[in-house]
């Protein structure tokens, strides 16, 4: 829903898709009150059934890639999911990706600021970097208005 929200108010929005809409997660979200009237493609089969015939033009953005993303493609279709890939489960989004023979990229976090923790980021916090980054072009701003402080250092230390 936040992302949702925050793609309805920015001066450039994305074309929206949620996938693999089925089963548990399906159930959840379809019991949502004006899910109906959401400007967003909603689809039951996973992105892989759903697009496969614009595979080529996959990518799924994951913190374990070695590919840094520079610049958006409006011609690509950037795959943010939903599982988290530190702990007991790392890499398993890259794993995934080259298994269904997506390409994979990560954000430039790292050519603009220290992290003082992890690199992986809330879908939430992904989504709005996108959005930030289509509306300015600058990737240093984007994740500075989104990243929260708490989260960033400097390289001599120092919060950012």
């Amino acid at each position: 829903m936040y992302c949702y929200a925050l793609n309805g108010k920015s001066p450039m929005p994305a074309h929206l898709w949620l996938t693999g809409c089925d089963a548990y997660m399906g159930s959840q979200l379809w019991s949502l009150s004006g899910l109906d009237k959401w400007i967003v493609e909603k689809e039951r089969r996973p992105y892989i059934e759903a697009l496969n015939d614009q595979k080529s033009n996959m990518v799924y953005l994951t913190a374990d890639s070695e590919t840094v993303l520079d610049v958006l493609d409006i011609n690509k279709i950037y795959i943010v999911g939903g599982l988290v890939d530190r702990n007991r489960w790392k890499g398993i989004t890259k794993k995934k990706a080259q298994d269904q023979g997506i390409q994979t990229a990560k954000l430039p976090i790292g050519s603009y600021l220290k992290m003082s923790s992890s690199q992986v980021l809330t879908v939430n916090q992904v989504i709005e970097i996108l959005l930030k980054f289509m509306e300015t072009k600058d990737w240093r701003e984007s994740f500075f208005l989104v990243i929260p402080q708490r989260k960033r250092f400097e390289s001599n230390g120092r919060n950012q």
